[in-house]
């Protein structure tokens, strides 16, 4: 009879068990928090907070693409996302719902003013850095040359 219960008992905690996502929820409650959270992680070089506030309409990206690919994006926006300084200025309204931020950023006496493009996910409703303006801030990376990919999510 004990056998039978703890048995019994085993299997309802292991069925009660399920693999769940680790954190917050994915995205911001609102767009301009997108854009917060997605500066003050990429000033932290924190990979995993960014990659959770980037995506599209679909959702973030690393739901979607191979963590490798994911890894790679984050890393190189986080070189020229490098920043002391960032104020964020008005919404502007954009296609497809979108709603679009020109940051001032500063790193040491280099300044960048990119505009970062925010986007609302069709089932959460959580809004997500859709892409920014990666040419403008390159020389917050050291290097004046052309990136190497564009900081959009694909679609």
């Amino acid at each position: 009879m004990k056998r039978a219960l703890t048995f019994v008992l085993s299997v309802v905690v292991l069925a009660g068990c399920r693999r769940t996502a680790v954190g917050p929820e994915p995205g911001a409650e609102a767009p301009q928090l997108a854009v917060q959270q997605f500066l003050a992680a990429a000033k932290g070089q924190d990979l995993q907070a960014m990659s959770a506030v980037f995506g599209t309409a679909e959702g973030p990206l690393r739901d979607r693409a191979p963590r490798q690919e994911v890894e790679r994006r984050m890393i190189i926006m986080t070189c020229h996302l490098r920043h002391d300084e960032s104020r964020i200025g008005a919404p502007q309204s954009g296609e497809g719902g979108r709603v679009s931020f020109r940051v001032d950023l500063t790193q040491g006496t280099k300044t960048a003013a990119p505009v970062f493009k925010t986007v609302k996910a069709t089932r959460s409703g959580r809004w997500f850095v859709e892409e920014f303006d990666l040419v403008a801030v390159r020389s917050f990376c050291g290097s004046s040359q052309t990136p190497p990919t564009d900081a959009s999510a694909p679609r």
